[in-house]
C-alpha cells in the first residue's frame, strides 16, 4: 500500500501541481524545428487558457471593482498619510 505522505510530498524545485497541470512551468519547450508545430499548438493552448481566465475573472469581479471606495476607508487612508508625514 502506498503512503499518503509520499504522494503529498513534492521536491521544492518542482512546479506546483496546478501550474504543471495547466502547462505553466518554467521549463522552455524544445526549440527543435521539427517540433515547431507542437510548440505553436502549445502556445495556442496557453493563449486560449489565458483568454478564458481573463474573461472569467472580469465577469466575476468587474462589478466589485467598479464599486465606489467607502468614505470611511478613504478617510482612514488620508489620516494614515497625514500621521506618517508628521
Amino acid at each position: 500500500m502506498r503512503s499518503t505522505a509520499a504522494v503529498l510530498m513534492r521536491p521544492a524545485a518542482c512546479p506546483s501541481f496546478s501550474a504543471a497541470a495547466m502547462g505553466k512551468t518554467d521549463q522552455k519547450r524544445p526549440s527543435n524545428p521539427a517540433m515547431a508545430e507542437t510548440d505553436e499548438e502549445g502556445e495556442a493552448v496557453d493563449n486560449a487558457f489565458d483568454l478564458w481566465l481573463r474573461r472569467g475573472l472580469h465577469q466575476l469581479y468587474d462589478t466589485v471593482a467598479k464599486e465606489p471606495i467607502p468614505e470611511d476607508l478613504l478617510r482612514m487612508i488620508e489620516d494614515d498619510r497625514k500621521s506618517q508625514q508628521q
